[in-house]
């Protein structure tokens, strides 16, 4: 299975909510355990509270890609070098780091891999 979503949600908190429930459900589809799905959820929080802390669009957009092994997340508008200014920020980015599988930064967006195959 390879799909991807891609979600668009006006740059407030309250949108926020909006993507962890988007990622608890594609989560729920690959039958993930509530710890893995909590997992999931607070790096997309985390990473969606970046985007909003930065104030970088109006809006932010959320990739999800499904595939067997895993999931990517794409977060737009996320600047590493904006994010090493400050030490709220890079909190977020250190709890990304420790509840993923991988994160690198490319064409001014965060990718989170997840793996799932246990």
């Amino acid at each position: 299975m390879k799909d991807e979503l891609k979600l668009e949600f006006p740059r407030a908190k309250d949108y926020i909510s909006v993507a962890r429930l988007a990622t608890a459900f594609v989560a729920s589809l690959k039958d993930l355990d509530m710890d893995t799905i909590e997992d999931l959820r607070l790096m997309i929080t985390e990473a969606c509270n970046l985007c909003y802390f930065l104030e970088c669009e109006d809006k932010i957009q959320l990739k999800i890609k499904i595939e067997d092994q895993g999931f990517y997340f794409g977060i737009s508008s996320l600047d590493q070098e904006k994010i090493k200014e400050e030490d709220h920020l890079q909190m977020s980015e250190a709890i990304i780091q420790s509840l993923a599988d991988g994160v690198k930064y490319e064409k001014d967006q965060m990718v989170i891999y997840k793996d799932i195959s246990g």
